[in-house]
């Protein structure tokens, strides 16, 4: 929703003010769903799977490094 990405943007914005520009985080996207064990994106004890996560996101993923 609009009012999460205001929220995620705002604690972004703060971190953002602390940190050198080669540091700052400049575009994200929220996933429209939780990662789990279930789609395989986490591992029983509930890490990222990053490879799983990026194969299956690689459109939004690209679509960041666009603009």
């Amino acid at each position: 929703s609009e009012a999460m990405r205001a929220e995620v943007q705002a604690v972004v914005d703060a971190v953002n003010a602390k940190v050198g520009p080669v540091e700052q985080v400049k575009r994200f996207r929220i996933l429209p769903h939780d990662l789990t064990q279930e789609t395989g994106e986490l591992t029983p004890t509930l890490k990222v799977k990053r490879n799983v996560v990026e194969e299956k996101n690689t459109a939004a993923i690209d679509a960041l490094y666009a603009g």
